[in-house]
Protein backbone atom coordinates (compact mmCIF):
# COMPACT_ATOMS: atom_id res chain seq x y z
CA UNK A 1 0.00 0.00 0.00
CA UNK A 2 1.04 3.80 -0.25
CA UNK A 3 3.53 5.30 1.79
CA UNK A 4 1.37 6.79 4.98
CA UNK A 5 2.24 10.44 5.58
CA UNK A 6 -0.01 10.21 8.81
CA UNK A 7 2.25 8.06 10.30
CA UNK A 8 5.43 10.42 9.05
CA UNK A 9 3.58 13.18 10.29
CA UNK A 10 3.60 12.05 14.08
CA UNK A 11 5.99 10.59 14.15
CA UNK A 12 8.01 13.99 13.10
CA UNK A 13 5.94 15.68 15.83
CA UNK A 14 7.34 13.17 18.21
CA UNK A 15 10.69 13.80 17.14
CA UNK A 16 10.26 17.65 17.15
CA UNK A 17 8.57 17.25 20.79
CA UNK A 18 11.41 15.16 21.86
CA UNK A 19 14.37 17.96 20.71
CA UNK A 20 11.84 20.51 23.01
CA UNK A 21 11.88 18.09 25.79
CA UNK A 22 15.75 17.49 25.63
CA UNK A 23 16.84 21.26 25.31
CA UNK A 24 14.14 22.65 28.27
CA UNK A 25 15.59 19.70 29.62
CA UNK A 26 19.56 21.10 29.26
CA UNK A 27 18.25 24.45 30.14
CA UNK A 28 17.05 23.16 33.46
CA UNK A 29 19.78 21.39 34.30
CA UNK A 30 22.18 24.41 33.87
CA UNK A 31 19.88 26.20 36.21
CA UNK A 32 19.73 23.76 38.60
CA UNK A 33 23.65 22.74 38.40
CA UNK A 34 23.98 26.52 39.30
CA UNK A 35 21.66 26.06 41.84
CA UNK A 36 23.66 23.34 43.30
CA UNK A 37 26.90 25.45 43.26
CA UNK A 38 25.17 28.25 44.96
CA UNK A 39 23.89 25.94 47.64
CA UNK A 40 27.60 24.87 48.09
CA UNK A 41 28.34 28.43 48.48
CA UNK A 42 25.46 29.40 51.14
CA UNK A 43 26.21 25.94 52.88
CA UNK A 44 29.87 27.03 53.76
CA UNK A 45 28.64 30.14 55.05
CA UNK A 46 26.28 28.44 56.97
CA UNK A 47 28.78 26.55 58.31
CA UNK A 48 31.04 29.66 59.42
CA UNK A 49 27.86 31.10 60.59
CA UNK A 50 27.08 27.90 63.09
CA UNK A 51 30.67 28.24 63.92
CA UNK A 52 30.49 31.87 64.85
CA UNK A 53 27.08 30.88 66.24
CA UNK A 54 29.12 28.60 68.49
CA UNK A 55 31.43 31.04 69.63
CA UNK A 56 28.78 33.66 70.17
CA UNK A 57 27.42 30.82 72.13
CA UNK A 58 29.98 30.11 74.15
CA UNK A 59 30.34 33.74 75.32
CA UNK A 60 26.67 33.61 76.22
CA UNK A 61 27.63 30.33 78.12
CA UNK A 62 30.03 31.93 80.15
CA UNK A 63 28.11 35.09 81.03
CA UNK A 64 25.55 32.67 81.88
CA UNK A 65 27.14 30.11 83.61
CA UNK A 66 24.03 29.25 85.34
CA UNK A 67 22.67 27.61 82.20
CA UNK A 68 25.82 25.90 81.38
CA UNK A 69 24.95 22.57 80.95
CA UNK A 70 21.40 23.40 79.64
CA UNK A 71 22.54 25.68 76.86
CA UNK A 72 25.48 23.35 75.50
CA UNK A 73 23.29 20.27 75.30
CA UNK A 74 20.35 21.90 73.62
CA UNK A 75 22.81 24.30 71.57
CA UNK A 76 24.56 21.35 70.03
CA UNK A 77 21.28 19.79 69.44
CA UNK A 78 20.04 22.88 67.55
CA UNK A 79 23.24 22.84 65.54
CA UNK A 80 22.99 19.41 64.56
CA UNK A 81 19.37 19.42 63.75
CA UNK A 82 19.80 22.88 61.75
CA UNK A 83 22.87 21.58 59.73
CA UNK A 84 21.28 17.91 59.15
CA UNK A 85 18.20 19.63 58.46
CA UNK A 86 19.55 21.77 56.14
CA UNK A 87 21.85 19.03 54.46
CA UNK A 88 18.40 16.66 54.39
CA UNK A 89 16.50 19.05 52.21
CA UNK A 90 19.47 19.84 49.49
CA UNK A 91 20.28 15.92 49.37
CA UNK A 92 16.76 15.52 49.01
CA UNK A 93 16.30 17.78 46.13
CA UNK A 94 19.55 16.03 44.60
CA UNK A 95 17.68 12.54 45.46
CA UNK A 96 14.69 13.91 43.35
CA UNK A 97 16.70 15.18 40.55
CA UNK A 98 18.09 11.61 40.51
CA UNK A 99 15.17 9.34 39.87
CA UNK A 100 13.71 11.80 37.40
CA UNK A 101 17.19 11.57 35.40
CA UNK A 102 16.96 7.43 36.06
CA UNK A 103 13.48 7.63 34.40
CA UNK A 104 14.24 9.73 31.53
CA UNK A 105 17.02 7.18 30.58
CA UNK A 106 15.20 3.96 31.02
CA UNK A 107 12.38 5.76 28.90
CA UNK A 108 15.20 6.42 26.36
CA UNK A 109 16.45 3.06 26.27
CA UNK A 110 13.22 1.57 25.68
CA UNK A 111 12.29 4.28 22.88
CA UNK A 112 15.56 3.69 21.33
CA UNK A 113 15.10 0.16 21.62
CA UNK A 114 11.71 0.21 19.94
CA UNK A 115 12.95 1.73 16.88
CA UNK A 116 15.75 -0.32 16.43
CA UNK A 117 18.70 1.64 17.84
CA UNK A 118 19.67 -1.24 20.06
CA UNK A 119 23.21 -0.05 20.24
CA UNK A 120 22.11 3.31 22.36
CA UNK A 121 19.80 1.49 24.42
CA UNK A 122 22.44 -0.07 26.38
CA UNK A 123 24.01 3.13 26.76
CA UNK A 124 20.91 5.21 28.26
CA UNK A 125 19.75 2.07 30.05
CA UNK A 126 23.72 2.17 31.96
CA UNK A 127 23.43 6.03 32.22
CA UNK A 128 20.27 4.84 34.13
CA UNK A 129 21.23 2.64 36.90
CA UNK A 130 24.23 5.18 37.00
CA UNK A 131 21.39 7.90 38.61
CA UNK A 132 19.70 5.01 40.18
CA UNK A 133 22.89 3.97 42.93
CA UNK A 134 23.55 8.08 42.91
CA UNK A 135 19.72 8.24 43.99
CA UNK A 136 19.88 5.35 46.65
CA UNK A 137 23.41 6.86 47.95
CA UNK A 138 21.54 10.29 48.70
CA UNK A 139 18.68 8.54 49.86
CA UNK A 140 21.16 6.80 52.43
CA UNK A 141 22.60 9.73 53.49
CA UNK A 142 19.61 11.42 54.45
CA UNK A 143 18.60 8.11 56.54
CA UNK A 144 21.67 8.78 58.29
CA UNK A 145 21.07 12.38 58.88
CA UNK A 146 17.82 12.31 60.02
CA UNK A 147 18.71 9.16 62.31
CA UNK A 148 21.33 11.81 63.99
CA UNK A 149 19.27 14.44 64.58
CA UNK A 150 16.81 11.61 66.41
CA UNK A 151 19.70 10.37 68.64
CA UNK A 152 20.96 14.34 69.27
CA UNK A 153 17.23 15.14 70.53
CA UNK A 154 17.38 11.86 72.56
CA UNK A 155 20.43 13.06 74.30
CA UNK A 156 19.67 16.32 74.79
CA UNK A 157 16.24 15.54 76.45
CA UNK A 158 18.67 12.76 78.48
CA UNK A 159 21.19 15.21 79.98
CA UNK A 160 19.37 18.79 79.27
CA UNK A 161 23.34 20.71 79.76
CA UNK A 162 23.55 24.49 79.98
CA UNK A 163 26.24 26.52 79.05
CA UNK A 164 27.88 30.33 79.90
CA UNK A 165 29.88 32.84 77.91
CA UNK A 166 31.90 35.77 78.04
CA UNK A 167 32.24 38.16 75.55
CA UNK A 168 28.67 37.86 74.26
CA UNK A 169 28.42 40.91 72.72
CA UNK A 170 31.77 40.60 70.43
CA UNK A 171 30.57 37.04 69.80
CA UNK A 172 27.01 38.61 68.67
CA UNK A 173 28.25 40.77 66.44
CA UNK A 174 30.74 38.61 64.70
CA UNK A 175 27.46 36.14 64.13
CA UNK A 176 25.32 38.90 62.49
CA UNK A 177 28.15 39.94 59.98
CA UNK A 178 28.35 36.20 59.06
CA UNK A 179 25.00 35.37 59.42
CA UNK A 180 24.57 38.35 56.61
CA UNK A 181 26.97 36.82 54.68
CA UNK A 182 25.10 33.56 54.28
CA UNK A 183 21.19 35.03 53.92
CA UNK A 184 22.86 36.45 51.06
CA UNK A 185 24.05 33.88 49.67
CA UNK A 186 20.83 31.64 50.83
CA UNK A 187 18.78 34.62 48.70
CA UNK A 188 21.12 33.51 45.40
CA UNK A 189 20.82 29.98 45.83
CA UNK A 190 16.48 30.23 46.26
CA UNK A 191 16.42 32.46 43.17
CA UNK A 192 18.13 30.19 42.00
CA UNK A 193 16.28 27.43 42.91
CA UNK A 194 13.26 29.17 41.71
CA UNK A 195 14.03 29.65 38.38
CA UNK A 196 15.16 26.07 38.25
CA UNK A 197 11.89 25.19 39.55
CA UNK A 198 10.24 27.36 37.15
CA UNK A 199 12.37 25.43 34.28
CA UNK A 200 11.65 22.18 35.31
CA UNK A 201 7.35 22.94 35.24
CA UNK A 202 8.94 23.96 31.24
CA UNK A 203 10.37 20.54 31.15
CA UNK A 204 8.08 19.00 32.95
CA UNK A 205 5.18 20.01 30.34
CA UNK A 206 7.14 19.35 27.71
CA UNK A 207 7.88 15.86 28.51
CA UNK A 208 3.93 15.78 28.63
CA UNK A 209 3.86 17.25 25.16
CA UNK A 210 6.59 14.30 24.02
CA UNK A 211 4.42 11.87 25.84
CA UNK A 212 1.56 12.41 24.00
CA UNK A 213 3.39 12.99 20.65
CA UNK A 214 4.59 9.54 21.44
CA UNK A 215 1.17 7.05 22.46
CA UNK A 216 -0.30 9.45 19.21
CA UNK A 217 2.45 8.26 17.19
CA UNK A 218 2.19 4.52 18.81
CA UNK A 219 -1.49 4.53 18.01
CA UNK A 220 -1.37 5.44 14.51
CA UNK A 221 0.10 2.06 12.91
CA UNK A 222 -2.81 0.32 14.05
CA UNK A 223 -5.53 3.00 12.16
CA UNK A 224 -2.70 3.30 9.21
CA UNK A 225 -3.62 -0.95 9.27
CA UNK A 226 -6.97 -0.77 9.30
CA UNK A 227 -7.26 2.11 6.88
CA UNK A 228 -4.67 -0.13 4.22
CA UNK A 229 -6.96 -2.95 4.86
CA UNK A 230 -9.81 -0.79 3.87
CA UNK A 231 -8.21 0.11 1.04
CA UNK A 232 -7.40 -3.54 0.26
CA UNK A 233 -10.52 -4.51 0.63
CA UNK A 234 -12.33 -1.96 -1.76
CA UNK A 235 -9.88 -2.39 -4.65
CA UNK A 236 -10.20 -6.26 -3.92
CA UNK A 237 -14.16 -5.31 -4.76
CA UNK A 238 -13.40 -3.88 -7.66
CA UNK A 239 -11.34 -6.56 -9.00
CA UNK A 240 -13.85 -8.46 -7.99
CA UNK A 241 -11.36 -10.97 -6.06
CA UNK A 242 -13.41 -13.17 -3.81
CA UNK A 243 -13.38 -16.07 -1.14
CA UNK A 244 -9.81 -17.61 -0.21
CA UNK A 245 -8.23 -15.67 -3.46
CA UNK A 246 -8.46 -12.49 -1.56
CA UNK A 247 -6.12 -13.53 1.21
CA UNK A 248 -2.92 -14.27 -0.72
CA UNK A 249 -4.02 -11.76 -3.97
CA UNK A 250 -1.36 -9.05 -4.88
CA UNK A 251 -2.14 -5.27 -4.92
CA UNK A 252 0.99 -3.14 -6.87
CA UNK A 253 0.30 0.19 -7.28
CA UNK A 254 2.39 1.73 -10.67
CA UNK A 255 3.82 5.19 -10.91
CA UNK A 256 1.29 6.70 -13.10
CA UNK A 257 -1.42 5.89 -10.63
CA UNK A 258 -2.45 2.74 -12.33
CA UNK A 259 -3.32 -0.71 -9.96
CA UNK A 260 -2.08 -4.16 -10.71
CA UNK A 261 -3.81 -7.46 -8.75
CA UNK A 262 -2.25 -10.75 -8.99
CA UNK A 263 -5.20 -13.55 -7.70
CA UNK A 264 -5.62 -17.14 -7.90
CA UNK A 265 -1.95 -18.38 -8.47
CA UNK A 266 -0.73 -21.56 -6.54
CA UNK A 267 0.80 -20.40 -3.38
CA UNK A 268 0.65 -16.64 -3.93
CA UNK A 269 -1.60 -14.43 -5.50
CA UNK A 270 1.21 -13.57 -8.30
CA UNK A 271 2.09 -17.71 -8.23
CA UNK A 272 1.77 -19.97 -11.01
CA UNK A 273 -1.32 -19.37 -13.04
CA UNK A 274 -2.26 -16.78 -11.27
CA UNK A 275 -5.04 -14.22 -12.56
CA UNK A 276 -4.29 -10.53 -13.86
CA UNK A 277 -7.12 -7.64 -13.30
CA UNK A 278 -5.48 -4.00 -14.25
CA UNK A 279 -7.27 -1.01 -12.79
CA UNK A 280 -6.48 2.58 -14.43
CA UNK A 281 -5.81 5.53 -12.66
CA UNK A 282 -9.63 6.83 -13.18
CA UNK A 283 -11.04 3.38 -11.37
CA UNK A 284 -12.22 1.02 -14.22
CA UNK A 285 -10.85 -2.03 -15.69
CA UNK A 286 -8.56 -1.71 -18.54
CA UNK A 287 -7.08 -5.12 -18.24
CA UNK A 288 -8.53 -8.75 -16.63
CA UNK A 289 -7.41 -12.37 -17.19
CA UNK A 290 -8.97 -14.81 -15.01
CA UNK A 291 -6.41 -17.69 -12.79
CA UNK A 292 -5.15 -20.08 -15.56
CA UNK A 293 -6.67 -18.33 -18.44
CA UNK A 294 -5.25 -18.05 -21.42
CA UNK A 295 -2.45 -14.57 -22.14
CA UNK A 296 -3.56 -12.33 -24.89
CA UNK A 297 -5.31 -9.30 -26.49
CA UNK A 298 -8.67 -11.11 -25.58
CA UNK A 299 -8.03 -10.00 -21.45
CA UNK A 300 -7.71 -6.06 -22.58
CA UNK A 301 -11.41 -4.70 -21.66
CA UNK A 302 -11.27 -2.22 -24.80
CA UNK A 303 -10.29 -4.57 -27.14
CA UNK A 304 -13.23 -6.98 -26.55
CA UNK A 305 -15.26 -7.29 -29.32
CA UNK A 306 -12.90 -4.60 -31.02
CA UNK A 307 -11.09 -5.20 -34.71
CA UNK A 308 -7.86 -3.78 -33.56
CA UNK A 309 -5.48 -5.23 -31.62
CA UNK A 310 -3.56 -3.88 -28.17
CA UNK A 311 -1.81 -0.56 -28.52
CA UNK A 312 2.04 -1.48 -28.76
CA UNK A 313 4.59 0.75 -27.99
CA UNK A 314 8.12 0.28 -30.13
CA UNK A 315 10.66 1.24 -32.52
CA UNK A 316 11.74 1.86 -36.27
CA UNK A 317 15.23 3.00 -36.46
CA UNK A 318 15.30 5.44 -34.12
CA UNK A 319 12.07 6.93 -34.03
CA UNK A 320 9.50 6.18 -31.20
CA UNK A 321 6.04 4.61 -32.40
CA UNK A 322 2.63 3.91 -31.46
CA UNK A 323 0.49 1.48 -33.20
CA UNK A 324 -2.39 -0.91 -33.29
CA UNK A 325 -2.95 -3.71 -35.77
CA UNK A 326 -5.50 -4.86 -37.57
CA UNK A 327 -7.42 -8.20 -36.53
CA UNK A 328 -11.06 -10.05 -38.08
CA UNK A 329 -11.54 -7.85 -41.08
CA UNK A 330 -8.90 -5.40 -40.52
CA UNK A 331 -6.52 -8.22 -40.93
CA UNK A 332 -3.48 -6.55 -42.69
CA UNK A 333 -3.84 -3.24 -42.05
CA UNK A 334 -2.14 -0.68 -39.09
CA UNK A 335 -2.73 2.54 -37.12
CA UNK A 336 0.34 4.18 -36.17
CA UNK A 337 1.67 8.04 -34.91
CA UNK A 338 5.09 9.17 -33.94
CA UNK A 339 6.13 8.86 -30.28
CA UNK A 340 4.50 6.98 -27.18
CA UNK A 341 0.90 8.50 -26.57
CA UNK A 342 -2.10 7.48 -24.56
CA UNK A 343 -4.69 5.69 -25.98
CA UNK A 344 -6.81 8.86 -26.05
CA UNK A 345 -4.26 10.73 -28.02
CA UNK A 346 -3.47 8.13 -30.32
CA UNK A 347 -7.90 8.26 -31.26
CA UNK A 348 -7.16 11.17 -31.81
CA UNK A 349 -4.21 11.63 -34.23
CA UNK A 350 -3.11 8.64 -36.29
CA UNK A 351 -2.16 7.04 -39.71
CA UNK A 352 -4.14 4.43 -41.81
CA UNK A 353 -1.60 2.16 -43.58
CA UNK A 354 -2.35 -0.88 -45.69
CA UNK A 355 -4.48 -2.58 -48.11
CA UNK A 356 -8.31 -1.32 -49.27
CA UNK A 357 -11.37 -3.58 -48.88
CA UNK A 358 -12.40 -3.18 -52.62
CA UNK A 359 -15.72 -5.37 -52.04
CA UNK A 360 -16.56 -2.69 -49.49
CA UNK A 361 -14.96 0.85 -51.22
CA UNK A 362 -14.39 -0.29 -54.83
CA UNK A 363 -13.96 3.45 -55.51
CA UNK A 364 -11.10 3.67 -53.49
CA UNK A 365 -7.12 3.11 -54.23
CA UNK A 366 -5.58 -0.33 -53.92
CA UNK A 367 -4.05 1.07 -50.76
CA UNK A 368 -6.15 3.31 -47.70
CA UNK A 369 -3.18 5.60 -47.38
CA UNK A 370 -3.60 6.96 -50.93
CA UNK A 371 -7.23 7.39 -50.05
CA UNK A 372 -8.65 10.79 -50.04
CA UNK A 373 -9.60 10.32 -46.25
CA UNK A 374 -5.98 9.64 -45.28
CA UNK A 375 -3.48 10.93 -48.02
CA UNK A 376 -3.01 14.15 -45.94
CA UNK A 377 -2.28 12.56 -42.97
CA UNK A 378 1.12 13.86 -41.15
CA UNK A 379 0.99 12.02 -37.73
CA UNK A 380 3.46 8.93 -38.66
CA UNK A 381 6.78 10.23 -40.28
CA UNK A 382 8.74 6.86 -40.63
CA UNK A 383 8.68 4.52 -43.49
CA UNK A 384 5.55 3.69 -45.31
CA UNK A 385 3.77 0.55 -43.86
CA UNK A 386 3.96 -1.80 -46.70
CA UNK A 387 7.69 -1.58 -45.07
CA UNK A 388 7.08 -2.37 -41.26
CA UNK A 389 7.46 -5.68 -42.10
CA UNK A 390 10.79 -5.97 -43.16
CA UNK A 391 12.14 -3.36 -40.15
CA UNK A 392 13.26 -4.38 -36.67
CA UNK A 393 10.53 -3.17 -33.70
CA UNK A 394 11.17 -3.43 -30.09
CA UNK A 395 7.85 -3.62 -28.87
CA UNK A 396 6.01 -4.15 -26.29
CA UNK A 397 1.70 -4.20 -25.02
CA UNK A 398 0.89 -1.81 -22.94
Amino acid sequence: MSKNYELDRLKAEENIAFRHKQEAFQNYDFVRKRANAAHDVMQNAWEERVRARKKMNREFENRKVTFEHHDSVWGNYKQIRDYNNSRIESLKYDADSEHRAMQDCFDRASTEYEYGNKSEAPIWAQEGHEHKERRNELNAEISTLAQEVKNARDYAESRAPKVDSSAFEYAKNEFERVKSMHESAQTEFQQLKAESDRLKDVFDSLQTEFLHCKNAFQRKPEEVKSQNQRERDKILDKAKVHGLDRKEAKIVKKSDDTIQVYHGGIGKGDGFGHGHTAISKSGDITYNRKAFAKHGSQNFEDQKNSEWGPYIRGVIGNQEVTLREGIGENAGQTLICNGFVSGKQFKKAHNHYGPNDKTRFPNEPNRIEDSSKHKNDRYYTGPGCQFLSQTIIHRRKF
